[in-house]
């Protein structure tokens, strides 16, 4: 029977590393090898994890000084004797069924790497699926140049990856990963780390399965709470060492014509990402306020906190157009000293219009309706 080994990196994670570690134990398909790698915790997440260990043969735990994620991944898979691993952050979980599922369908037979689905988890009411980025099905070497080659790393047009680059969501063919870690293992980076494990390793793979559904959950910042890569000094220096080292790689390979564009918009969007540290917003191309729907110095209710709604209040932070008495959004307890109220507080303001600023039709619409059932006048309603 095939074994699927998991590693699990761990750096101050006692609040969650319980949880994540019992999902793994847990799972229905039981033939697994847990590796729990104690990146030089300080609290007691490397403690809880030699408690769970000493009740579970199936799990060992490795404990070392401070070095960072992409080390700490390799040494894990260094101590697996499987054929095949897959990683689960400390901090995330998984559904139950996810490897009885790989093992039904007999995957791990015919393919070197194995994707499949993410649920983004910020709390219980705020959880989105996210895809593997391409149609489910068995992608042989001619499919894979055709399909996805192409959209591979970065989609120009949509501004967002192709095949999304965690590691957590894939299972790999051992050899293959231990290898192109073992090439980024002095690249001393953090954003983008998994981009240089996964894409470079992609171009090797025969066969690759997409699954559509979604197994994963990865517990998310709050929405106002920005990355630390984000504010590290060294982040531009390091966003190049990434380039040039993704540079290399796609140069030589078959494809460098196709990869080495999606590389460029890439480290385009990447820079731009850098702004974040300063308090500035990255999107306010994408999202332009619809100037052309609401009336100049009217009572505004701004609906939705997320990227659509700080970049429409920033804009109209800068010029004064309109006065927002309210800004709401269902999860407001996930942003800090915004000023972001419930839903149910639209009742108690007088406004003109009630702007969606939410990305994404079918969501909008559910809105528009839910405000409509509520008593709200529809023609109050401004979709951008």
């Amino acid at each position: 029977m095939c074994k699927i080994g998991v590693v699990v990196t761990v750096f101050n994670l006692e609040q969650y590393i319980e949880f994540c570690l019992n999902s793994i134990l847990q799972q229905t398909y039981q033939e697994i090898e847990l590796v729990a790698v104690d990146d030089g915790s300080t609290d007691s997440s490397g403690a809880i994890c030699d408690r769970v260990a000493n009740s579970d043969r199936r799990m060992k735990v490795i404990h070392q000084e401070r070095q960072g994620p992409i080390l700490a991944r390799l040494h894990g898979v260094e101590h697996v004797s499987a054929d095949y691993v897959t990683f689960v952050d400390g901090d995330d979980w998984l559904d139950e069924n996810l490897y009885q599922t790989i093992m039904d369908r007999q995957m791990l037979k015919e393919a070197d790497m194995v994707c499949f689905g993410i649920f983004r988890y910020r709390g219980n009411n705020d959880i989105y699926r996210s895809s593997c980025g391409f149609k489910e099905g068995s992608y042989q070497k001619a499919a894979i140049e055709k399909e996805i080659i192409p959209q591979l790393f970065w989609n120009s047009e949509s501004c967002t990856y192709g095949l999304d680059p965690s590691l957590c969501s894939k299972i790999f063919q051992k050899e293959l990963l231990q290898k192109h870690l073992n090439n980024v293992s002095d690249l001393d980076i953090h954003y983008g780390e998994d981009i240089a494990v996964l894409y470079p390793l992609f171009l090797e793979c025969n066969t690759i399965i997409m699954m559509d559904e979604c197994y994963y959950y990865h517990r998310m910042r709050k929405r106002n709470v920005v990355a630390p890569y984000y504010q590290d000094e060294q982040y531009f220096e390091k966003l190049y060492r990434l380039y040039h080292y993704m540079h290399q790689k796609f140069s030589c390979s078959n494809y460098g014509e196709i990869l080495l564009r999606q590389l460029d918009y890439f480290y385009m969007y990447s820079v731009k990402l850098g702004k974040i540290k300063y308090g500035d917003l990255v999107f306010e191309e994408r999202y332009l306020f619809p100037f052309d729907k609401v009336e100049k110095g009217c009572r505004l209710v701004l609906y939705g906190a997320g990227q659509v709604g700080q970049t429409f209040y920033r804009q109209l932070e800068k010029i004064h157009f309109c006065e927002v008495v309210c800004w709401v959004d269902k999860n407001y307890q996930l942003y800090d000293n915004k000023g972001i109220q419930p839903i149910e507080s639209i009742e108690k303001v007088e406004y003109d219009y009630i702007l969606i600023a939410v990305y994404g039709r079918e969501t909008v619409a559910v809105i528009r309706d839910s405000l409509i059932k509520t008593g709200v006048d529809i023609l109050k309603i401004i979709i951008p």
